[in-house]
């Protein structure tokens, strides 16, 4: 066992050495010793329990198992098919352990205990919120139920986190597989020269003629906005929307059936009330008011925008009866015909603005901003292993040189890995009484465009928007001063955990920001100033869409999850077609499973949760209020929002968090004024 690569201290990381074949052995011995920490826990008398031998050493008796589960994930996450088998595992033992030990009454007996003692009354702030949310958790998890009932609820459990974790497998296995076939370069004009140099070594690989355009999110957005030929742009959306997923449109059913079961077990009506009972929404019918609410104010410009750009396509094709199909409008990017109008109205270059944004010269720019903010550098570890060439590994130090936390940046999409970008908190050091003895361990992923031969990944304004988001949660992390590593970011309320990075987006949209990462890839010259003032011109283009998409994927979750027990075995791509051609006016493609897709919510943290984006998108545009008023670059006001809200994490309550840094209790009021709509 001392050979197993994946058996190491909780604080490390040693990429380059993991084994899909160790994943068992390493599971099952801390597994193992987790069960025996728990057990030693139980064995303690009742008058010698302390927040220390009792609650503290129960949530931390998993860590060593909880370490290698995180591991396995994520390199499942980004390389695919050899951690799949081993992702499965992991996700069938984690799920029993967490099961058997929040199902276990002599475990929860302990906490109450503790909760009645001396103890409480003289804990820190901290330490009893811990302990009032743990037990709460126990409650609403259904640990009062009788044991026929336990066993039921533990093993729907297990069944719901085998189908979820399939269902995101099947994803990627789909789109891996997933492409269109093009026999004449004709049919991919617009397209660059490297593009096609690529698509015909990809198509060379399948033993193809002509062109293989695989189904990577970067080469969709190529496609569907420099392609100039139309049926090629409908065949990569077909491709998109349906090639490879119907395995999931079984398996939806069943997630959907499942999770009614569990809240209907713990006493909740609809699986949303049980989802948003611990959030900061809790209850469906109070995310239900907030989306549609935000809808009819959006709603109205959704028909202006379509007529606008429907009038402009017809111009464009010198067809006056052209139509536009839906895959022109619902995308939520300005893919061929927005895009064109985009640069007509705001004298703007696609290309041109790219040039702007080699990779590089954004993270760098990104980087100097967060040092005048936060006061934090950061330093390249080019010898740090890695699990793919492309990652690139760096430290972040604060003022006084303490190592506050480490990151690996995956950025370029690549075969085998998920689609879409995310966050992950591998380890959260220990920080109670000021310690930074060791730094916090997280990565950061996405799926850029790669570069090509000499030529550096190039970013649409929309990518360096997600690089931003993203980094934006690891900062959350990076920055945290919590008493208890139980209480870091990704322990805040679901609708909240998302302000700390959506608040990050408003910033590359600035003029002091875009001066610094705007910088031509073979000139290095700043973006002009004409160039700087269309864009940031260009930023409420088609916003009235942009925020329905938004809000309808919220609606599909929340009907999802609130309606479809009252008339179970209705069809989930019935409920989301209906919803979509209401917001659109569009009829969508028969061949359209996007549903299918929904890995948030159908295999990630977000069932019942996807308005949280809107829910936290509101909270952080009034937030950014406080840089608007005192300098989007005011030192002064960085460190108060690194100090009130990022060092922080999850220790006191998101609303007290927010109010303590305005004053006051947020609205959405910002985020509508910003958005031109009428608060």
């Amino acid at each position: 066992m001392a050979n197993n690569s994946l058996l190491h201290p909780v604080n490390e990381l040693h990429y380059g050495t993991y084994k899909p074949a160790d994943a068992k052995q390493a599971l099952t011995a801390t597994e193992k010793a987790g069960r025996k920490n728990i057990a030693a826990v139980l064995a303690l008398a009742d008058a010698d329990r302390t927040f220390d031998n009792t609650l503290l050493a129960l949530t931390r008796s998993t860590d060593d198992f909880d370490s290698i589960v995180g591991r396995i994930s994520h390199l499942e996450s980004v390389l695919g098919e050899d951690w799949r088998e081993a992702d499965l595992l992991a996700t069938a033992m984690a799920t029993k352990l967490a099961n058997d030990v929040s199902l276990n009454k002599d475990v929860y007996d302990a906490l109450v205990v503790l909760k009645k003692s001396k103890h409480y009354a003289a804990a820190s702030a901290a330490q009893k919120k811990l302990l009032d949310d743990t037990i709460q958790d126990f409650e609403r998890g259904g640990i009062a139920l009788p044991e026929a009932k336990k066993k039921q609820l533990k093993d729907l459990r297990h069944k719901l986190s085998k189908a979820t974790t399939q269902f995101g497998q099947n994803v990627v296995k789909a789109h891996d597989k997933a492409g269109i076939h093009v026999t004449d370069a004709a049919a991919l004009a617009g397209l660059s020269k490297p593009f096609l140099t690529e698509c015909r070594a990809a198509a060379k690989k399948k033993e193809l003629t002509g062109y293989w355009v695989r189904q990577t999110e970067p080469n969709y957005v190529k496609v569907m906005t420099d392609c100039t030929v139309r049926d090629t742009r409908l065949a990569m959306y077909k491709s998109a929307k349906s090639e490879g997923l119907a395995p999931n449109e079984k398996l939806a059913k069943e997630i959907l059936k499942m999770r009614y079961e569990l809240a209907a077990l713990v006493g909740y009506k609809t699986f949303a009330d049980y989802a948003t009972a611990d959030r900061m929404a809790k209850t469906g019918k109070a995310a239900r008011d907030f989306i549609t609410g935000l809808s009819e104010r959006y709603q109205p410009g959704v028909a202006g925008e379509t007529a606008e750009l429907e009038q402009f396509a017809r111009e464009y094709e010198k067809d006056p009866g052209f139509k536009l199909h839906i895959s022109d409008v619902e995308s939520g990017l300005d893919l061929f015909y927005a895009q064109r109008l985009r640069n007509q109205k705001f004298d703007l270059d696609e290309q041109q603005v790219r040039e702007y944004f080699p990779v590089a010269t954004v993270l760098q720019g990104m980087f100097d901003v967060l040092r005048t903010l936060y006061g934090v550098t950061f330093k390249r570890l080019p010898e740090m292993p890695a699990w793919h060439p492309d990652v690139e590994v760096y430290a972040i130090y604060d003022e006084q040189g303490c190592h506050l936390a480490t990151v690996w940046c995956d950025w370029f999409a690549r075969e085998g890995k998920h689609g879409g970008a995310w966050m992950n908190q591998l380890h959260v050091a220990d920080r109670a009484q000021g310690k930074a003895l060791e730094p916090h361990l997280g990565h950061v992923c996405a799926n850029l465009q790669p570069p090509h031969g000499d030529q550096p990944s190039l970013l649409t304004m929309d990518e360096v928007r997600v690089i931003w988001h993203e980094f934006g949660h690891f900062m959350h992390l990076a920055l945290g001063r919590t008493e208890l590593v139980e209480q870091s970011m990704m322990s805040s309320e679901w609708d909240f955990v998302e302000a700390p990075s959506q608040i990050m987006e408003n910033w590359p949209w600035q003029d002091e920001v875009l001066q610094i990462i705007g910088k031509h890839y073979k000139t290095g010259k700043p973006m002009p100033a004409s160039l700087i003032k269309n864009l940031r011109a260009s930023r409420d283009f088609r916003v009235a869409g942009k925020a329905v998409r938004q809000l309808m994927f919220a609606e599909w979750d929340l009907a999802l999850h609130m309606d479809y027990a009252d008339a179970p075995p209705a069809d989930p791509l019935r409920i989301a077609a209906d919803i979509k051609e209401r917001i659109y006016g569009m009829k969508p493609a028969s061949y359209d499973k996007t549903l299918l897709t929904f890995t948030h919510v159908f295999s990630g943290g977000y069932a019942a949760g996807y308005y949280s984006y809107k829910w936290a998108e509101a909270i952080e545009a009034d937030l950014f209020t406080e840089f608007e008023k005192g300098g989007v670059l005011n030192p002064a006001v960085g460190r108060k929002y690194r100090d009130k809200v990022l060092a922080r994490g999850a220790e006191v309550k998101a609303a007290e968090i927010v109010k303590g840094f305005l004053g006051r209790p947020s609205t959405t009021a910002a985020m509508l004024r910003r958005d031109g709509m009428k608060p």
